[in-house]
C-alpha cells in the first residue's frame, strides 16, 4: 500500500485491511460518507471489486456469487460490483420507485387475464426465465421472457406445452431450484403448481400437484429450441384441503408451505407442507392459539435471518368481488430454529403464530372461514382480536391509511426483494388500488417510497415478479374493479431510479398517461376515484439524504478530499 502523507490525520496511517473493517460494520449511508472523507480512502477501497462484493456479501440472505467474467478489465469489475451495491443498498432502504410503462402493442405476448401464475426461473451464469401461464382464459400456452447475463434486449415467446395440465386460476407456481442437465448445451429448468379454481364462480377447487418443466437447448448447428411441458404429480401422504388464492413459499430450496385460501365454502388459513424432493405431504402440527384467521389473497415472506415466515393482509369471503372484507394485519409464523414442524410434536417443538400489526380497516369481520375444526375458543379469541381497531390514520410508520391499507388488501402483491425490506403492491377487493408500500422486517415498521412516473391502472390478482440482479419488479394483468374489466398492459417498476438507469431491454411505451390514485376516503366507502397527484411533492429527509449521499459519493474524483 503506498504511504500515506504525513500530515494526514493518524486514522488515515491504518492499513487497508482496517479501513475495509471499519467500512463493512456500517450502515449504507455511512459507508458512503466515510469514502468520501479522503480521496486515500476511496482509492484504495471505491476501487476494489473484492470490497464492493464482501458488502453484497453482508447484505443478502444467499451466497454472493458475482456476475462478473474474466474477461472483464478490474475498473469494469469494480464498476459493476459497486453498481450493484448501490442497487442492493435501494431495495433495502427503498427510497424511491419509479413506474415504467412498456409498450406492447402488435404483439402476442399474453393476453388480457386474472388470477394468472408465474415464477422467475433461475439459469445457469446468472440467466433467468420469467414464466407467465394459466388464470381466468382458455389460454393453456406459457409465456416466456428470457433475460441472458451480457445480452441488453430480453427476449419472449410463447409455447404451447408437449404435455398440457388442467387449466386453473388463483393457483400457486413455485420456482424449484436450478437442475443440472448434465450437458453443457441443456439448460432445464422447473416450478410446482398447486391448487386453484377448475371451474368458474370460484368453484371445483381442486389439491392437484403439477410439475412444470421448461427445457432450452443450444444445437450444434447454431440453433435454439424451447419446450414447456406439463407433468401431473403423485403425492403420498395425507392431501390438504384444496384452495385457491393461497399462499405458497420454498423453505430451504426443499419445502412448500402452503398458507390460508379459499374454497367454495369460504377461507381457511390450514398450513401444510410438500417436501419437492419425495413429493409426500408432511403432517405437521403448529401451536394453534390464537392462530390467524381464514383469509386469501395474502402474501407470505421468509424472513430467515430472524426465523420466521411474516404474512401480510388478505381478505374473507368465497369470492372476490361480493362477499367478505379484507384485512391490513401483519403476523409471524416462529419456527423456533426447527426447520419443518415435528409430527405431532410437544409445544417446542411447533412453529408458532403471533400478531405484529393489528387490523385497522375493518369494522367488522365476517365468520365465513372454512376450517370446520376451529374450536368455540379459538373463534371468539379471534372475533375479540379483530373488534380492537384502531380507527387513528396518522401516517406514522405503524398506522396505516385507508389507501394504504389496500396494499395488503386481498390479491395484492408481495415479495420480499432485500435480507430486511419488503414490497407491497396493488390489491384490494372494493376499491382496488395502485399504490405502493415497503415493510422493513428488521424494525418491523412500514416505508413509504417517493413514486415516480407514470402510474398504472389500479388492480388486484395480477402478477408481479421480482427481478433481483436487474433491480425491477415485472408487472402484468389483472382486474381493475372500477372498470369491471381485466387488464393486458405490462409494466416495469424502477427499485433504483436514483441510479439514472436508461431501460431499453423491452419498448417502453414513451406516451402513457398516468392512471388516478385511490384516496383514503374511496377506500373507506369502497367509491369510485376521483382526484390524481402524479408524484408527491414532499421527500422525507432520510430519503434525501441518502439520494443526497449518492450523488456526493458520485462526484468525488481522486483529486478531491480532505
Amino acid at each position: 500500500m503506498s504511504s500515506l502523507r504525513s500530515t494526514s490525520p493518524k486514522f488515515l496511517n491504518l492499513p487497508e485491511d482496517a479501513w475495509r473493517s471499519i467500512a463493512v460494520h456500517l450502515a449504507t449511508s455511512d459507508i458512503l460518507s466515510f469514502l468520501s472523507v479522503h480521496r486515500n480512502i476511496k482509492q484504495h477501497l471505491s476501487n476494489s471489486a473484492s470490497f464492493w462484493g464482501q458488502l453484497l456479501a453482508r447484505d443478502r440472505d444467499e451466497e454472493y456469487e458475482s456476475n462478473n467474467n474474466s474477461t472483464k478489465s478490474e475498473r469494469s469489475c469494480c464498476e459493476d460490483a459497486r453498481n450493484e451495491f448501490m442497487m442492493q443498498a435501494y431495495k433495502q432502504a427503498l427510497p424511491v420507485v419509479k413506474w415504467i410503462p412498456l409498450n406492447i402493442q402488435n404483439t402476442l405476448f399474453a393476453s388480457a387475464r386474472e388470477g394468472h401464475l408465474s415464477c422467475v426461473l433461475d439459469g445457469p451464469e446468472n440467466s433467468k426465465t420469467l414464466v407467465i401461464t394459466g388464470g381466468f382464459t382458455d389460454d393453456d400456452g406459457v409465456t416466456v421472457i428470457g433475460i441472458k447475463s451480457g445480452e441488453q434486449t430480453w427476449g419472449w415467446t410463447r409455447l404451447t406445452p408437449i404435455v398440457r395440465s388442467s387449466l386453473v386460476y388463483g393457483a400457486s407456481l413455485t420456482a424449484l431450484p436450478h437442475v443440472d442437465s448434465g450437458s453443457k448445451n441443456v439448460t432445464i429448468a422447473k416450478a410446482v403448481r398447486f391448487g386453484g379454481f377448475e371451474g368458474g364462480g370460484y368453484s371445483n377447487e381442486t389439491d392437484a400437484v403439477w410439475l412444470l418443466t421448461i427445457r432450452d437447448e443450444d444445437h450444434e448447428d447454431g440453433s435454439f429450441s424451447q419446450t414447456a411441458s406439463w407433468e401431473k404429480v403423485e403425492t403420498s401422504g395425507a392431501s390438504p384441503r384444496a384452495r385457491a388464492y393461497h399462499s405458497a413459499t420454498l423453505i430451504h430450496g426443499r419445502y412448500l408451505l402452503i398458507i390460508g385460501g379459499m374454497t367454495w365454502r369460504g377461507s381457511t388459513i390450514e398450513e401444510a407442507i410438500l417436501d419437492t424432493q419425495t413429493w409426500a405431504w408432511i403432517d405437521i402440527t403448529l401451536a394453534c392459539s390464537g392462530e390467524p384467521s381464514g383469509r386469501h389473497g395474502h402474501s407470505v415472506v421468509w424472513d430467515k435471518s430472524r426465523g420466521r415466515l411474516v404474512m401480510f393482509g388478505g381478505g374473507s369471503g368465497t369470492d372476490l368481488l361480493t362477499s367478505g372484507v379484507d384485512n391490513n394485519e401483519v403476523w409471524e409464523l416462529k419456527m423456533n430454529r426447527i426447520e419443518i414442524p415435528s409430527f405431532g410434536g410437544t409445544g417446542s417443538k411447533m412453529w408458532r403464530w403471533s400478531k405484529l400489526y393489528e387490523d385497522t380497516i375493518s369494522d367488522e369481520h365476517e365468520d365465513d372461514s372454512d376450517d370446520s375444526d376451529d374450536s368455540d375458543a379459538e373463534v371468539e379469541e379471534n372475533n375479540e382480536m379483530e373488534d380492537t381497531n384502531d380507527r387513528t390514520y396518522n401516517n406514522t410508520a405503524n398506522n396505516l391509511s385507508p389507501a394504504e391499507s389496500l396494499c395488503l388488501g386481498r390479491c395484492h402483491n408481495g415479495m420480499k426483494i432485500a435480507p430486511d425490506t419488503v414490497l407491497l403492491m396493488f390489491g384490494g377487493g372494493r376499491p382496488n388500488t395502485n399504490g405502493v408500500l415497503g415493510y422493513n422486517l428488521r424494525t418491523n415498521a412500514f416505508i413509504r417510497p417517493l413514486v415516480r412516473g407514470p402510474m398504472p391502472m389500479s388492480r388486484f390478482t395480477g402478477i408481479a415478479l421480482f427481478l433481483d440482479t436487474e433491480g425491477y419488479v415485472f408487472i402484468h394483468g389483472g382486474y381493475n374493479g372500477e372498470e369491471s374489466a381485466t387488464i393486458q398492459d405490462m409494466h416495469l417498476l424502477d427499485l433504483g431510479p436514483l441510479l439514472n438507469r436508461n431501460f431499453n431491454s423491452l419498448p417502453v411505451d414513451t406516451n402513457r398517461r398516468s392512471n388516478r390514485v385511490v384516496t383514503d376516503e374511496e377506500a373507506e366507502s369502497g367509491g369510485r376515484m376521483s382526484g390524481y397527484n402524479d408524484e408527491r411533492s414532499v421527500i422525507p429527509m432520510d430519503r434525501f439524504l441518502m439520494h443526497m449521499l449518492s450523488q456526493q459519493y458520485r462526484g468525488l474524483d481522486d483529486t478531491e478530499g480532505l
